[in-house]
């Protein structure tokens, strides 16, 4: 039984340190891998818009809406696109913030149990 107090006072082991800092990496990589997509989808938005500014407004076009491919008018379709578009650049911002105070937060993991970890890749 003594020996039991006393690994329970010495503090986590070496693998839940290593499995608590792959965890906070993890989180990391899969809030990189969403902005990514977030920006992909940004810049189709872009080249998207930018064809349908140099067309006549009254022309028809197709929009997915859903897995559903509807027919609009260039004029209802466009000021929607532009919204999402703006909406799509908040959510990169934030999403940027959150990657970079996951960042943060591995550095003080780091700090806090002052033990040799593996350096981001």
């Amino acid at each position: 039984m003594a020996s039991n107090s006393k690994t329970d006072k010495k503090g986590p082991s070496p693998d839940e340190i290593l499995n608590g800092f792959q965890s906070l990496r993890a989180e990391q990589r899969a809030l990189s891998g969403k902005l990514s997509e977030f920006e992909l989808d940004l810049n189709e938005h872009k080249m998207v818009i930018e064809t349908l500014k140099n067309v006549n407004e009254d022309r028809k076009c197709f929009r997915l809406i859903g897995g559903v491919l509807t027919e609009r008018k260039v004029k209802d379709v466009l000021p929607v696109l532009i919204t999402n578009q703006e909406k799509l650049r908040e959510f990169i911002e934030k999403l940027n913030e959150q990657i970079t105070k996951k960042g943060q937060e591995i550095n003080e993991y780091r700090e806090k149990i002052q033990y040799p970890l593996p350096r981001s890749r």
